[in-house]
């Protein structure tokens, strides 16, 4: 009975450093990305088991599995240096919003030189005209009556994009005598559906780009994801810090929405005012 309990143990502590590492190989599968989504709740178990009697070989194991998992995630948490160069809001608002004054106000007294919305439906439209005394450049990208995302400047936007399936919106204004791509990102729900086909149409659209990349929005996934690492790589970014959960689901907190810019920033969090997500604000650097 000894022998059955112990193998029992060591079954459940091999599929533990297993889920771990698994949740490195989105290049081969999107439902690795699910996993790397438990990464950081696995890794603190692989501490935890370290405590239990074992072998050195089977402490070790634990100890690196522990060391990947948190060393990619935990840092993202702190840190985050302001930029000086562009600030940006960007926020899910939510197709049902009841509080678009109050959005809009918030916006408005942001100090965001450029914003990027998520879940423009055709009923929460009016966010845009609210604000277009103040960022009148704008460009909307519909995929369905519910679901657009729109980028907001107070500067001059010299070109335009839209992915051909929900994904990305981007612009390039001209701030300070520099062209600057700022993408209003909303990508679907993790495996098993559509993040990482439409992180394709995204990446396809930013390989098109040159010059500065900022991309912010609502991801629907962590930032150490592979399917948002690729973008970042794509668009020569790295995510503003500390991270915060910006969701809620039942009670569960999630890290969805984020900024990346090419030398990262700090971001802070804005009330949720009539939406599900918080928005957040980013002070981003343009270079690394």
């Amino acid at each position: 009975m000894m022998k059955l309990a112990r193998f029992g143990l060591f079954l459940l502590l091999g599929c533990l450093c297993l889920s771990v590492w698994a949740g490195f190989a989105g290049w081969a599968h999107p439902v690795a990305d699910t996993l790397s989504l438990f990464r950081v709740v696995l890794g603190g178990l692989c501490l935890l088991c370290m405590l239990l009697p074992m072998s050195r070989r089977w402490r070790v194991g634990l100890g690196l599995t522990a060391a990947a998992a948190l060393l990619t995630t935990v840092p993202l948490f702190f840190g985050g240096k302001d930029g000086d160069k562009l600030t940006v809001y960007s926020k899910n608002i939510w197709y049902y919003n009841p509080e678009l004054p109050a959005l809009a106000d918030d916006i408005r007294n942001s100090g965001a030189d450029v914003v990027t919305l998520q879940e423009v439906s055709r009923g929460n439209e009016d966010l845009m005209a609210q604000l277009k005394p103040d960022f009148p450049h704008q460009h909307l990208c519909r995929f369905s009556g519910w679901s657009a995302v729109a980028v907001l400047s107070r500067h001059p936007v010299t070109e335009a994009r839209c992915t051909d399936r929900r994904a990305v919106g981007a612009v390039r204004i001209h701030k300070d005598g520099q062209d600057i791509w700022v993408g209003s990102v909303h990508l679907p729900w993790p495996f098993p559906y559509g993040n990482a086909r439409a992180a394709d149409a995204a990446q396809e659209l930013i390989d098109g780009l040159a010059g500065p990349i900022v991309l912010a929005g609502d991801f629907n996934i962590f930032p150490w994801a592979n399917s948002v690492q690729r973008l970042g790589q794509a668009a020569g970014a790295q995510v503003a810090r500390p991270l915060r959960p910006t969701f809620n689901l039942r009670g569960v907190p999630l890290l969805l929405d984020h900024v990346h810019a090419p030398g990262g920033g700090r971001v802070e969090r804005r009330p949720l005012l009539g939406s599900d997500h918080r928005g957040i604000l980013a002070r981003v650097h343009l270079t690394r």
